[in-house]
């Protein structure tokens, strides 16, 4: 699997925690811009599904994909939202796991407790 970057934002909408892997090009805009336009992705995304929703209750987004990349979401009970960017392939080419379900390996999760946890951001 391949990890691109990861984004930490706390429940203000503020980066505190960005690590990059791997990058195939150039950022085009500042650092600070694309940590904003990561969040607001992520709440218009979030709107999107809450307003579209044919069922009661609150919506969630888990992941979207493109061709080029799988762009992994999660928010804690305490506001803290992680974006994990990933080859599109890494979940879909296990003949074990379905796309509907979550993830269930250990070695993804420990191998990115790892990184978060050795980042000189986390406390």
């Amino acid at each position: 699997m391949t990890l691109y970057n990861l984004y930490i934002f706390n429940s203000k909408g503020e980066c505190i925690c960005y690590k990059e892997w791997r990058r195939e090009n150039k950022r085009e805009i500042t650092q600070e811009g694309e940590f904003k336009l990561i969040y607001g992705l992520i709440l218009s995304l979030r709107s999107f599904a809450q307003r579209i929703s044919t069922k009661d209750g609150q919506q969630y987004i888990k992941f979207f994909n493109t061709s080029g990349y799988k762009m992994n979401y999660m928010e804690t009970a305490t506001g803290l939202k992680f974006v994990l960017n990933t080859d599109p392939d890494a979940i879909v080419k296990n003949p074990l796991i379905t796309t509907e379900s979550t993830i269930e390996s250990q070695l993804f999760h420990s191998r990115l407790d790892s990184i978060v946890k050795s980042h000189h951001s986390f406390v």
